[in-house]
């Protein structure tokens, strides 16, 4: 690694020493938080403005004129507060505040003089946003803040609707309990550009954020689920390999990168009050605060929701009695567990279980609550030095998450004639009777200093990042129900039906005295569980410009995460309360970035950065049995290290004021996650004990190499007229030894069962992966009239080559027809990734906008999503279409309606968690490759009122 860091040197130097006596005198200096300001400017009548002065003061002065289509652009402006001025001939100037906290569209409008002249217009729309991008990368601003404050309460319809980026964490066997739809315990993971979740990094003012939740585990992609929209300003989606990326660590596909509240220049005041799908109640507030050298911004938000179930609906226990009125209880016939089919979806699924007995009437709630918020705090100790900090966090809360809700068909056999209607319901299918809360927590805390020294510009941060959950559960030895359909009961009045026998019988809905698992009294077993987690980062960076015409940097951050233990309590069904063993894991990522760029002419910049990255993990040895009641684990431990050295180059050509066409080139880096590094050997197990015919085992494999990669996108970003905006990207990804749960035949086992096949389960890298796509963006938007987005995305992942053997089995040769001596048959080349690896990668993405705005507040539109095949809901191609009114009652309020899924599509209150055999899956051998149906969400109105002072 060090040869490597002399190497780079050396040529950055041998480059700085080049630029800085050839290149010309047209130089853009880019911060590490640098944005780029681009807008209009017009006249009273909406006709461009041409040659017009328009000036920035504030973090960076600049200057430049409008050209003949009355537009400008801003390249490299630092984040923060600026006075914006235009002057024109014979409209006279004006000057109004602008906070730039990521790339920033503008429309200046002047208007008579008894309006004061000016009227600037920022980020007119989140879903038309006619931004003009003059980055290396592909860059989309999504605005998360005003998101919530129009009654959002997920990340989820935010990122879903940019083509080229998926949101994974449901579906394919990930559902986690009660699963409802935007419910604040269904994580949601980014991917960006076809690249799976853990090869995507979030973060935060260019540090990473890990961290894990009830639902989710660390390395497998952030859970965004975990923080608070209402919480960060702005946020960028970078595809492809930026050459300014603050990052290459799990940056495979891009980045996505949240940018906390900043500096405000004024006080005021905003306040939004929404339902949710569920008839909940969705409240957020901002109050901002300008005092002197202060400027402080705090939010906060709850969403109290009562869920898609109220406790009207019958609720039941899934274990079956063990006696009923003490006289043992058997099932038989109809009352056995058979697969139903869902119509609705092409192919047909198994979504639920036919259940000829049913027990009530333990009543269930799938409400929750949640609290988030943030505080921006910023004070400048001088001219030259600002100090903040910021926080962010959020706790959910849900009663019996434990339980799972599915639709069940009640089929009793016939003869039955009871007050219950045989039919679908929708019950509670898992775990626990009366209110057992689990809770779900993070928290962000970052300090940060930004001083100017010199010319250059210094920044100091560390930020906190805590993750905390808990669970708990009581499993019932015996309660009083009511009993509907039909089952078996002992002709004797004896729990084991000792000298007796077996008799069909039908229950109509009296009240019994049911056990379960034979305990008398009490409950079979309770159990507790906590898990923690703490995520630090450092950082260190300085950026300065060299003479008029380079500018050059150094960046340093720093990543320690430590999973913290699980610690979990089994009730006296277990035989008394044991301390599950604790296994803590650690891992640290180092990263330095050099970075160097500038103008080689007036039309042309050009920016390279050199990466240079450590991982280390600190795992237990995967050799080490541990046993279930044996305490925290003290060791021993494991070690590993890996290291990485990669350039990335970004190159930018404006021909026009109108056109700009950008391309980026360079590698990345994935680590392993935490999750595949650890555990531990397990003996073989049969497949099948009744019927065994191969044993298997898994081995962690600490031998893993991290994934690396080399990338490219082209792209331009062409105005076609004042308001219109075209951008276009063409990327490709060749990824090396990316991971698979690979299987491979390794001879023969001799174990209870006899000599069968022993099949190994083990982590290990593949060959060559490749992600590619192209994305297409036409958008239309301006202060007031129609405004238009037609968006779309195609991707495409698949395996390019592969391990040598990797289907063979002891030499043989794989006859994948008949499935002899085969292992890995789920991986085949040249094929779109079909959910082998815990995510969807959408063949095709879409959108659509059309609208008209009166004014900002005062508007109508309707948006259409396209999901095509093999999308995250693991449902065939389809359309979603969202409405929005906005209206505005007074000067200070305004209204809002959503009308979310309008046609209804897929508009079940929750994701079933049974399989379905999928029509048009890539058959391999055998059955279609298992796949999970997710549902969309509720079709429904959503009401908000906001307020601003």
């Amino acid at each position: 690694m060090y040869k490597a860091i002399y190497a780079w040197s050396i040529a950055f130097a041998l480059l700085v020493a080049y630029a800085c006596g050839s290149l010309g005198v047209q130089a853009q200096v880019a911060p590490t938080n640098s944005a780029t300001i681009s807008g209009s400017v017009s006249d009273i009548a909406g006709k461009p403005v041409a040659h017009a002065n328009v000036s920035l003061s504030g973090p960076r002065n600049a200057s430049t004129q409008t050209d003949t289509h009355g537009l400008f652009v801003f390249v490299g402006m630092p984040f923060g507060t600026y006075q914006l001025s235009a002057a024109a001939q014979d409209l006279g100037t004006a000057t109004r505040s602008v906070t730039v906290e990521g790339d920033t569209d503008v429309a200046i409008q002047y208007e008579p003089a008894s309006l004061h002249g000016l009227k600037v217009i920022a980020n007119v729309s989140s879903t038309a946003n006619a931004q003009f991008n003059v980055t290396p990368a592909s860059v989309t601003q999504v605005n998360p803040i005003q998101n919530a404050f129009a009654g959002q309460t997920s990340w989820r319809t935010i990122l879903e609707q940019i083509p080229g980026v998926s949101e994974a964490g449901r579906g394919n066997g990930e559902v986690n309990f009660a699963d409802t739809t935007d419910g604040p315990f269904v994580p949601v993971q980014i991917a960006i550009n076809g690249a799976l979740p853990y090869e995507t990094q979030t973060l935060l003012d260019d540090m990473p954020l890990i961290g894990e939740g009830y639902t989710s585990s660390p390395g497998q992609g952030t859970n965004l689920a975990l923080y608070p929209l209402n919480g960060f300003g702005s946020a960028d989606v970078v595809r492809g390999p930026g050459a300014n990326a603050p990052s290459i660590v799990d940056s495979i596909g891009g980045s996505f990168v949240l940018h906390p509240l900043g500096v405000v220049s004024a006080n005021h005041y905003e306040f939004s009050a929404s339902t949710d799908p569920y008839g909940g109640i969705v409240t957020n507030a901002l109050a901002a605060v300008h005092f002197h050298k202060l400027s402080a911004v705090v939010t906060y938000g709850v969403n109290d929701s009562p869920g898609p179930f109220s406790s009207a609906n019958i609720s039941f226990t899934p274990y079956m009695p063990s006696s009923i009125d003490g006289r043992a209880f058997e099932c038989t016939g109809s009352c056995a567990v058979q697969p139903i089919i869902d119509n609705n979806y092409a192919g047909g699924a198994f979504v639920g279980r036919s259940l000829g007995l049913m027990q009530c009437c333990f009543n269930q709630t799938a409400g929750w609550t949640q609290h988030s918020g943030s505080m921006a705090v910023n004070y400048a100790l001088s001219p030259s030095i600002s100090a903040g900090i910021f926080y962010a966090g959020e706790t959910s809360q849900m009663l019996n998450l434990y339980t799972s809700y599915q639709y069940v068909n009640f089929a009793p056999a016939a003869g039955y004639a009871g007050p219950l209607a045989p039919g679908v319901y929708c019950l509670g299918s898992a775990g626990g009777f009366g209110t057992v809360p689990v809770l779900q927590s993070a928290s962000l805390f970052e300090e940060k200093i930004t001083a100017q020294l010199g010319r250059g510009t210094l920044r100091l941060a560390a930020l906190q990042n805590r993750t905390w959950s808990s669970q708990s559960n009581n499993y019932p030895g015996s309660a009083t129900v009511q009993l509907y359909g039909e089952g078996s009961l002992c002709s004797n009045a004896t729990a084991n039906c000792s000298g007796g026998v077996y008799q069909q019988t039908f229950f109509t809905g009296g009240s019994y005295n049911v056990n379960y698992g034979g305990a008398t009294t009490g409950p079979v077993a309770t159990s507790y569980g906590t898990n923690t987690s703490n995520n630090r980062d450092l950082l260190l960076s300085y950026a300065t410009p060299l003479g008029e015409n380079l500018h050059a940097g150094v960046s340093f951050v720093k990543s320690m995460y430590n999973e913290g233990a699980w610690e979990s309590y089994a009730g006296p069904g277990y035989g008394g309360f044991l301390c599950i063993a604790a296994i803590p894991e650690s891992q640290t990522t180092n990263e330095l970035r050099l970075f160097v760029g500038g103008n080689p002419s007036a039309k042309t910049s050009l920016d390279l950065s050199g990466y240079f990255v450590n991982a280390s993990y600190h795992v237990p040895d995967p050799n080490q049995y541990i046993p279930f009641n044996s305490g925290p684990y003290t060791g021993p431990y494991q070690d590993e290290s890996y290291t990485y050295a990669a350039p990335r180059l970004g190159f930018v050509w404006r021909p026009t004021a109108a056109m700009a066409i950008r391309a980026s080139v360079g590698g990345g880096f994935a680590e392993a996650p935490l999750t595949d590094l650890v555990g531990s050997n397990s003996a073989p197990i049969v497949n099948n004990p009744s019927s065994p015919t191969f044993y298997e085992t898994t081995l962690t494999n600490l031998a893993l190499r991290p994934e690396t990669s080399f990338a490219f996108d082209v792209g331009t970003d062409i105005r076609l007229h004042r308001n219109t905006v075209l951008s276009f990207d063409v990327y490709r990804s060749n990824l090396y030894g990316q991971l698979y749960n690979a299987t491979s035949a390794t001879g023969t086992f001799t174990g209870p069962e006899g000599t069968l096949p022993l099949f190994t389960n083990q982590f290990d890298n593949l060959g060559v992966s490749r992600y590619e796509g192209v994305l297409l963006d036409l958008r239309h938007d301006a202060p007031h009239g129609m405004y238009w987005k037609l968006s779309g995305g195609l991707t495409r992942g698949y395996i390019v080559s592969l391990p040598a053997g990797f289907y063979n089995a002891a030499g043989a040769t794989c006859v994948r027809a008949t499935n002899t001596n085969c292992a890995n048959v789920s991986v085949v080349t040249n094929i779109n990734f079909d959910g082998c690896f815990d995510a969807a990668i959408p063949y095709a993405q879409g959108l659509g906008t059309l609208g008209y705005r009166w004014n900002s507040e005062k508007y109508v539109d309707v948006v259409g999503t396209y999901y095509g095949n093999n999308n995250s809901y693991y449902r065939p191609a389809f359309v979603e279409f969202d409405g929005h009114v906005g209206y505005p009652v007074t000067k200070s309020m305004s209204l809002l309606l959503t009308f979310r899924n309008i046609t209804g599509r897929y508009d079940g209150p929750v994701n079933t968690d049974s399989p379905a055999n999928v029509t048009g899956a890539p058959t391999i051998s055998g059955p279609p490759f298992p796949l999970y149906p997710d549902t969309y969400g509720p079709r429904t109105v959503i009401l908000t009122a906001q307020m601003h002072l």
